[in-house]
């Protein structure tokens, strides 16, 4: 159990105009809880999708970003949305699943799946 940390180290995106959010994954003991940053991004914008394994966050920004790049070679992106697929460290109950946003921060908590085994006693 523990904490893993995600970051953008250097400008990551998809070709698909999306930025990948800075996001941190904590796996507890009864559930994994995944916070996502999203600036620029208003609750009724976000879309969540879940599988017992993985988590999908596409979250369509107010207004959209551009990077530009004079020089050599110049460059101008733009991009109008966050989105980030994540791979969970365990299986999940996707139908329990709960989140809240504020501020630009998104948490999800995941409850972990539980299986109950009758063993007999011989």
């Amino acid at each position: 159990m523990g904490i893993e940390r995600r970051g953008i180290k250097r400008t990551t995106w998809r070709y698909d105009g999306c930025l990948e959010p800075l996001y941190e994954v904590e796996n507890k003991e009864d559930e994994i809880s995944v916070t996502f940053d999203l600036p620029r991004v208003k609750k009724e914008n976000v879309e969540i999708n879940t599988t017992e394994n993985s988590v999908e966050v596409i979250a369509k920004m107010t207004d959209a970003v551009c990077w530009e790049r004079w020089g050599g070679i110049q460059k101008r992106l733009t991009f109008q949305a966050f989105r980030k697929q994540i791979r969970l460290p365990e299986p999940i109950d996707p139908g329990k699943t709960s989140a809240s946003f504020k501020n630009g921060i998104l948490r999800i908590n995941l409850p972990k799946v539980r299986r109950k085994v009758f063993i007999p006693i011989e």
